[in-house]
């Protein structure tokens, strides 16, 4: 007797005869995480995207989209903005409509000063002074080039004057006045004394004895992102990491809008992607990945990973949470704390792998799995379309396919959602409102040293269509929003259809290659055809039931001796 319990997906390493016991040949469409053979749900119609864009991102009920592939990260300073490179010089985005550079500018000219009288040379002392522009945001640029010194004696005001406009595309609406003061040591610092809204005076006078120094300036080594910044990510303790050719950048941190260029790290090779786990970066390159660890940018330290696992694209890289995964040309590595792994090796050859072309994966994560869309040619030059699940959250990792495909995908960490874009429609995979998707499943080969005829199958199967609430997924509203010079339409898609439920069931049994009996009736033991023996056995199911269990046996008496159901 063949009893087939707790289903997994696909090994396509090894031969059929060699899977492991409830492993299967083919797991296209199932949705494998109790144990059962389950259907994905058929996506849910969410929004149409505007003509023309590429990628979009859900932030709450407010929706962004672009015309290029961008990287976009949350603020870790305030949940109304979002931080996007790769599409020019580096953007804020304020709300939905705000869009302003990343980059706070300096003030371009020195400070010219004059003093309102001759300094006496018993009592005199040098001073400097410079300024910087600050936002309605609260972000303070890089002061001014230093003035030249100046002296003068107690009592002796000093005219400060060259104070240039800010440009008008930073929200930009007030400066902030610093004076040097050197120590008794013979250390000279700059100080604050003194905030001054736009616009920009002509002339200000300090009396230095009436306005005494107060904080030191925070922004000296402020300076802005680079304008070939890409790769942005969040980052614990309010720090941001992004990447410009081999160069590492950090943000200081809970000041996104300042990336100071002593805390750069440099790799041997270019930088493709960058993911975040624990306290760590894992930093993929076109050679070995790295990992950098710190609680703060001038903290950091950075390990090359003496392995050869070059990234083979940024868009499938994919924060799983406890690690970071990416394909590579040996398979799908993976990067935690434990270092990196070549996850795949046991389940796809190399050969297997580099025909489906990954450098060409689109991927995200649901439900904790990797998932990346694949569209390439097959050996016998037909075209393969669809997504490749490989789960690695079990002690025995495995592979599962659907037959969708996605041209770009999101996964809403705060609501658990994947959604998916394919001919300028994005759909919520596996929604709750929709029917099931028709899977199939195929057992390993099983193979007897002589040749034996089976009788009587049983499978154990239930609709599970009414689980959850039909109306959790109803739609939302999205609120529109102008980004990157994107248009966008002011209703939701509705839905399309395209789909009929697949609620049906079959189960075939082969021998020895050739299809012998195909049943429609789940729970109830079937009689199978005498004649003949056979000694490679399998088992086929499709539809959309979820199966819990299958029992191939000798004759339907075995079947009652065990416990396993009625004959009909």
């Amino acid at each position: 007797m063949i009893s087939l319990t707790a289903f997994a997906g696909e090994i396509p390493k090894l031969l059929p005869r060699l899977l492991p016991d409830g492993f299967g040949q083919i797991a296209r469409n199932c949705k494998l995480v109790n144990g059962g053979i389950m259907p994905y749900r058929q996506p849910a119609d969410f929004r149409v995207i505007a003509p023309g864009n590429v990628m979009f991102f859900k932030r709450g009920t407010t929706w962004f989209e672009w015309s290029k592939v961008v990287d976009v990260a949350p603020a870790p300073i305030a949940a109304n903005r979002l931080y996007v490179t790769g599409d020019g010089a580096p953007k804020i985005v304020v709300d939905s409509l705000t869009i302003l550079p990343l980059a706070v500018p300096r003030p371009a000219a020195k400070l010219l000063l004059t003093t309102s009288g001759t300094p006496d040379a018993a009592t005199q002392a040098t001073v400097l002074y410079t300024y910087t522009y600050v936002t309605s945001y609260d972000e303070e640029s890089e002061p001014a080039p230093l003035s030249d010194e100046i002296l003068r004696s107690p009592g002796m005001n000093i005219s400060i004057t060259n104070f240039v406009a800010p440009p008008t595309n930073r929200a930009i609406n007030r400066i902030r006045i610093y004076r040097s003061q050197t120590s008794a040591s013979g250390t000279t610092e700059l100080y604050f004394i003194a905030e001054l809204p736009l616009p920009t005076p002509t002339t200000y006078i300090d009396n230095p004895e009436a306005s005494p120094i107060q904080e030191p300036i925070p922004s000296l080594y402020f300076n802005p992102p680079p304008d070939d910044l890409q790769g942005i990510i969040a980052l614990p303790n309010g720090m941001m990491a992004a990447f410009a050719g081999k160069k590492l950048y950090f943000s200081e941190p809970w000041k996104p809008h300042a990336w100071p260029e002593k805390y750069v790290l440099t790799t041997n090779f270019d930088i493709v992607g960058l993911g975040a786990f624990g306290q760590s970066i894992a930093v993929m390159t076109t050679g070995n990945p790295y990992v950098v660890t710190g609680v703060a940018p001038d903290a950091m330290v950075m390990e090359r990973l003496e392995v050869n696992f070059p990234c083979l694209t940024k868009r499938g890289i994919v924060d799983l949470g406890y690690s970071v995964a990416y394909p590579a040309p040996d398979g799908l590595v993976t990067i935690s704390a434990a270092g990196a792994q070549l996850v795949s090796r046991k389940l796809i050859s190399r050969d297997d792998w580099l025909t489906m072309d990954p450098a060409s994966f689109v991927a995200s994560q649901y439900e904790g799995r990797y998932m990346a869309a694949y569209s390439f040619t097959d050996r016998m030059g037909a075209p393969q379309v669809g997504t490749l699940i490989i789960d690695l959250t079990g002690e025995q990792p495995f592979i599962s396919r659907l037959n969708d495909h996605a041209d770009y995908m999101f996964y809403e960490i705060g609501e658990g959602k994947l959604f998916m874009l394919k001919g300028g429609v994005v759909t919520e995979f596996d929604a709750l409102s929709r029917p099931f998707m028709s899977l199939t499943w195929r057992s390993k080969q099983f193979v007897h040293p002589g040749h034996v005829n089976y009788g009587a199958l049983l499978v154990e199967a239930e609709d599970v269509s009414n689980l959850g609430d039909p109306n959790a997924a109803a739609k939302i509203d999205i609120s529109d929003a102008s980004v990157v010079n994107a248009t966008f339409p002011t209703t939701d898609s509705g839905a399309a259809g395209g789909f009929t439920s697949q609620a049906g069931f079959e189960a075939t049994v082969y021998a020895d290659g050739r299809a012998v009996r195909t049943i429609i009736r789940p729970n109830v033991v079937e009689r199978l055809p005498g004649g003949f023996q056979a000694r490679v056995w399998e088992i086929e199911f499709r539809g959309g039931l979820q199966i819990s269990s299958a029992v191939l046996a000798w004759s339907p008496s075995e079947m009652a001796m065990m416990g396993q159901g009625g004959v009909p």
